[in-house]
């Protein structure tokens, strides 16, 4: 796949036909080079249309049909971004770059947004309408983020965004896609048709720029950066359940960010949770 915005906007782009795991095959692609003497450059990218073994959070699968999603997994340097927000911050800043990648997709003809595209608190990305914000529902997703630190030091941002998936297609109720959704998709039947081609390129070029310019000003103006991620959020305010990784269910209103990124929830009776790993699901 040509891709040329993409490849016009990183240092090194791999389109893989197929590939089990892109963050498994990035981690396989900087061992290799590693063990050469070779640094794998900041902004490499690994994509594919097909991935057959992929996963999410806490190892649930991911799995579409071949040409209706993207798999894709961009390389960063912890130095980028450690002196500012901190690597904690990774998958809320990839969640604002998929934002900036996708919500053109949802304007009407007068550029105003027919589905808002946020973010999920911690690592996901939905689409919602008005009457979904209106109940304090995070709306449909669209896409997943995973962060993984590698043996070498660098962190793999994987991320899959389902494009064309239909409506029978979705595994879930709270799933979508940007088709499903009714999302702008040019016409493209497949990722890897001509029309689908373009969309690709179109999403990745963005979604990737955005992301190393975001990792630039975590580190140099993290303030800044912090803004945009909560801006970006469709957490912050609702109504959540926190489920704890020890089996403890917390509800209340989510209502900040900690210095780590960590959800500050604010319970009726007992005072604040400051959340820093769990799954929390948006109530009315």
């Amino acid at each position: 796949m040509q891709l040329p915005l993409t490849r016009e906007a990183l240092p090194e782009v791999q389109w893989l036909e197929s590939s089990p795991s892109t963050n498994a095959a990035m981690r396989e692609l900087v061992a290799e080079r590693a063990s050469m003497g070779v640094a794998a450059p900041h902004g490499l990218l690994l994509s594919t249309a097909d991935q057959t073994a992929g996963r999410g959070r806490q190892g649930r699968g991911w799995d579409t049909p071949p040409g209706t999603a993207l798999a894709s997994t961009l390389l960063i340097r912890p130095s980028q971004i450690a002196a500012g927000l901190g690597l904690s911050w990774l998958p809320l800043l990839a969640g604002s770059a998929v934002v900036r990648a996708l919500q053109p997709l949802f304007m009407n003809e007068d550029r105003e947004a027919r589905l808002r595209v946020g973010v999920k608190w911690p690592n996901d990305v939905h689409a919602r309408n008005e009457d979904e914000a209106i109940a304090g529902k995070p709306g449909a997703k669209l896409c997943g983020i995973l962060c993984e630190v590698l043996p070498t030091g660098e962190v793999a941002v994987g991320f899959g965004i389902n494009m064309l998936l239909e409506d029978w297609q979705l595994p879930t109720e709270r799933a979508g896609s940007v088709l499903a959704c009714g999302g702008n998709v040019g016409g493209a039947m497949s990722i890897t048709d001509p029309l689908g081609e373009v969309l690709a390129d179109q999403v990745l070029s963005v979604a990737c720029a955005e992301l190393l310019s975001l990792v630039e000003l975590a580190a140099t103006q993290p303030e800044r950066a912090r803004t945009r991620v909560l801006r970006d959020s469709l957490t912050l305010g609702a109504e959540v359940r926190v489920h704890l990784p020890g089996g403890e269910i917390v509800d209340g209103r989510a209502v900040g960010l900690g210095d780590d990124g960590a959800l500050i929830v604010d319970r009726p009776t007992t005072g604040q949770l400051v959340v820093s790993a769990a799954d929390v699901e948006h109530l009315r």
